[in-house]
């Protein structure tokens, strides 16, 4: 865990990361100030973390969401 940052100190501008929770696993994700998913979040305006395809969000609503970050590794040659 020597390489995972507190949530909090994650970039929320739209750069994609990685993100985990250790009771969910990790997953490259960004921050979408705008987003909004209607099943997990009551209100709009809070943002939700999304996968790059858009198929996953994960909402920090109610204490939810990752818990820990990195930047995501360059690929290997």
């Amino acid at each position: 865990m020597k390489d995972w940052r507190s949530i909090e100190t994650a970039p929320r501008d739209g750069t994609i990361i990685e993100v985990m929770d250790p009771d969910c696993g990790t997953f490259q994700m960004r921050r979408n100030p705008a987003g909004h998913n209607p099943i997990f979040q009551k209100e709009y305006g809070n943002g939700i973390w999304e996968c790059p395809g858009n198929n996953f969000t994960w909402s920090e609503d109610e204490g939810a969401g990752p818990r820990y970050w990195r930047p995501v590794a360059p690929p290997q040659p």
